[in-house]
């Protein structure tokens, strides 16, 4: 694979999840705008400014400010000398257009907060992977290599102490149980997973492309 195709085909991957990460920050400012339970809306404004790039873990970081979407990008951008991503803004990718979540209603927020928080350990274990197999591929130093993304999120999900999002999403849904065993719910997430498996689909097609 020369040059030129090895840019395009990690592009196309890190294209993949940019919109995803956004619709997360979309989903906890939603939920956080709709609900009524203080704690609740607490807790999702909470991760909505994580996600923003407001609340990074060491404070005064360079990356405050950056959302997690951009961050994931400058991460893989960095394998590279000088290279920039050809990436659209997040609010342009079609799957974000039909998700439609900036006019979500509470359970349908809550849905997606709950379906991505809960996926989230296992992407970031496969762009870790694919981070490390890309390294290898170029030849490229960790030195380099701008990694706040994944060492944030290393830090932040995947286990359930008190400042990790999958504990702090339980503690969320905690006075949500009748939105959640409702039939509505489970639709709106499975809505979503289709969206989101046809937005994938059409970057992995990208890929073979390559």
């Amino acid at each position: 694979m020369n040059f030129n195709r090895l840019v395009s085909y990690i592009t196309v991957a890190v294209s993949a999840f940019y919109p995803i990460s956004y619709a997360s920050l979309l989903a906890f400012r939603r939920f956080s705008t709709l609900s009524d339970d203080p704690e609740a809306k607490a807790i999702a404004n909470e991760i909505y400014l994580v996600e923003c790039g407001e609340r990074p873990i060491i404070r005064g970081s360079e990356y405050t400010g950056i959302k997690h979407c951009e961050q994931l990008k400058i991460m893989f951008e960095s394998l590279f000398s000088n290279i920039n991503f050809d990436i659209p803004s997040p609010e342009n990718f079609e799957v974000l257009r039909k998700a439609d979540i900036e006019n979500a209603d509470l359970v349908k927020s809550l849905a997606i907060c709950d379906l991505i928080e809960t996926t989230a350990p296992f992407v970031i274990h496969f762009y870790q992977d694919f981070l490390i197999q890309c390294q290898l591929a170029l030849g490229r130093s960790s030195e380099f290599v701008k990694r706040n993304y994944l060492d944030e999120h290393n830090l932040t999900e995947g286990d359930t102490c008190e400042l990790q999002h999958i504990e702090m999403l339980g503690r969320m849904k905690l006075n949500y149980s009748d939105v959640i065993s409702s039939t509505a719910y489970n639709t709106h997430q499975r809505i979503f997973v289709n969206l989101v498996s046809q937005h994938f689909s059409g970057c992995l097609k990208e890929m073979e492309k390559s």
